[in-house]
């Protein structure tokens, strides 16, 4: 995955430079201070509401122009994460040039320890020489820096900057608490941005790897265990192939190690979805599909795929026809067709997930969902991923025989009587155009009309026993007196869990509203008998037969039907 990456990456890298990144490159939140060449101070807010950044100078004036000379700088200053501080996690800076620390470090609190002057003093002590790096590892990485370190220019350099920050910083935080300052207090001296590149170079050099103990030295050049998307070290040794004799699972070099780094800068500020709204999962091009979370302030690689062909175009065309005979306005709605994916993902998410799967793909489910609505979504959305982003259809399908007439019961648990018929509807067509067999209803409807009219009435078949009790259990809450008749009267009938105990449902309900059918209507009452006589000796589970039952529910009505119709 790294070198795919990276070889992709590189070519966009080489036509704008760090510009890729800097060009989205946003400053946090903090009082931002430029030490002029003669020490004058000028002082600069960032601030964020609505997650819109402002940024202004003391005087709430905008300044544009200072913007983009802090955050290159910025950029080439910040430590690694925490854990690779330079020395002291208070401080986040990796050079002389600056100094960024938490404004919560100048404020009293019993629960933490003040910023004491001492760690700023050894702070850059430790940057004018690199003497706390004792590792071997680390002094011979340091040894092609050894004239950089040992330039006197340099040393005096440093201690006056040192000098000025420590004669001012007390007047800086108070500025900083005066404007009610939040997160952080950065400040800069105005050097040219390739000096402080210059300087970051010697942090990169030993911190860019996950630990330095990994490296190695191979033909003059140095290889370690990549820092990004990594997570081994003592305290976590899973990543460890136990059985090589190098345990470390993947070697890079510096300067790759370093190219990778760019490469997560650079994810970690591109946005999550674009212009419409729809996730964004291929950021490099359409040959690759990177899933990216964010976790402390990282861009992290959560799911990746090479993508060798891309499908957009549906062939056949999928068909979804109106089996249940749903009505809109009295109107019968009329088939359509899905020609690619694109609107395939559209219609899922729609009528399937009621507008809840794509903006739920990734991360935690929005949690005013309905548990069992948003579990729904946890189990099923990978299989959607692999097919709409992913094109891999093979698992799509299987969710959709397996929990389609689920998601149609939850639309029902909601009161979405209609949309519960739409996603049946779905279910069936795309189990039509997959080749799989499906219930005639058309055929089936005559059949059980045929043999509640006939006064020779045969048994009931399973599949025609869990239709005709759909169609019963409709009509039997239809005689409800409530004014809204909602979908959760159908639920006693889908939590049943054999043939015996839905006829139990029926009959209690049936007992509930039998007051409203005429003892003369022959057809229900042949419909009950039928129920009734059914042998369910092999007690099968009900769940297996959902289908027939949700079809019997949800399509026309044959208790409703008039003479003409039945013929």
């Amino acid at each position: 995955m790294i070198y795919d990456i990276l070889d992709v990456f590189k070519k966009q890298f080489q036509e704008k430079g760090d510009k890729i990144i800097l060009d989205s490159y946003e400053l946090k939140e903090g009082l931002y201070v430029k030490i002029n060449k003669d020490d004058c101070i000028e002082y600069f807010i960032v601030k964020k509401k609505n997650r819109e950044l402002s940024f202004t100078d003391i005087d709430g004036n905008l300044n544009y122009n200072a913007y983009d000379w802090f955050k290159e700088r910025d950029y080439y200053s910040g430590y690694l994460n925490s854990n690779k501080s330079f020395y002291d996690k208070k401080i986040h800076n990796i050079n002389y040039l600056s100094l960024f620390v938490k404004i919560e470090s100048f404020i009293s609190n019993e629960s933490k320890k003040l910023l004491h002057e001492d760690v700023i003093k050894k702070h850059y002590y430790y940057l004018c020489n690199y003497t706390k790096f004792t590792k071997p590892k680390e002094k011979e990485i340091l040894e092609s820096f050894k004239d950089q370190l040992s330039d006197r220019s340099r040393k005096r350099d440093i201690v006056k900057k040192y000098r000025f920050i420590t004669n001012n910083l007390d007047s800086i935080v108070d500025l900083a608490k005066e404007h009610n300052i939040k997160n952080y207090i950065k400040i800069f001296f105005d050097e040219p941005v390739e000096k402080y590149k210059k300087e970051s170079k010697i942090y990169y050099s030993i911190k860019i790897f996950n630990d330095i103990a990994y490296s190695e030295k191979i033909k003059d050049e140095i290889f370690g265990l990549s820092n990004s998307n990594m997570g081994l070290n003592s305290k976590k040794p899973f990543l460890e192939h136990k059985t090589k004799m190098k345990t470390v699972p993947f070697l890079i070099t510096d300067k790759n190690a370093l190219f990778l780094k760019k490469f997560f800068d650079w994810l970690k500020i591109q946005p999550y979805k674009d212009e419409y709204n729809k996730p964004i999962d291929k950021y490099l091009n359409d040959s690759f599909f990177i899933q990216k979370h964010s976790a402390n302030d990282e861009a992290e690689i959560t799911d990746f795929d090479y993508i060798p062909l891309e499908i957009n175009k549906l062939e056949p065309v999928i068909t979804i026809k109106n089996h249940l005979w749903l009505k809109t306005e009295k109107v019968l709605i009329e088939d359509y067709t899905i020609e690619s994916l694109n609107q395939l993902e559209k219609k899922v998410d729609e009528i399937l997930y009621n507008h809840q799967l794509t903006s739920n793909y990734y991360g935690e489910v929005w949690k005013k969902l309905d548990n069992s609505f948003a579990n729904f979504i946890y189990i099923t959305r990978e299989a959607m991923i692999s097919y709409f982003r992913k094109y891999d259809d093979r698992s799509f399908y299987q969710v959709i025989k397996k929990y389609g007439s689920k998601l149609a019961i939850e639309h029902i648990k909601k009161d979405r009587l209609f949309k519960a018929g739409l996603t049946l509807n779905f279910k069936l067509s795309l189990m039509e155009h997959k080749g799989e067999k499906i219930m005639n209803i058309k055929k089936m409807q005559e059949k059980v009309l045929d043999n509640l009219m006939d006064s020779n009435y045969q048994d009931l078949k399973t599949e025609e026993f869990f239709y005709l009790c759909g169609q019963v259990a409709r009509y039997l809450i239809n005689q409800s007196q409530r004014a809204d008749k909602k979908g959760d009267l159908l639920e006693p009938f889908l939590k049943v869990k054999d043939p015996q105990r839905l006829k139990e449902v029926i009959r209690m309900t049936y007992l509930k509203y039998r007051h409203a059918i005429s003892l003369h209507f022959l057809k229900f009452n042949n419909a009950m008998s039928l129920i009734m006589a059914f042998d369910e000796e092999d007690r099968f589970p009900a769940s297996e037969n959902m289908d027939s039952f949700l079809i019997g529910a949800l399509s026309k009505n044959i208790f409703y039907m008039k003479n003409e119709e039945k013929k």
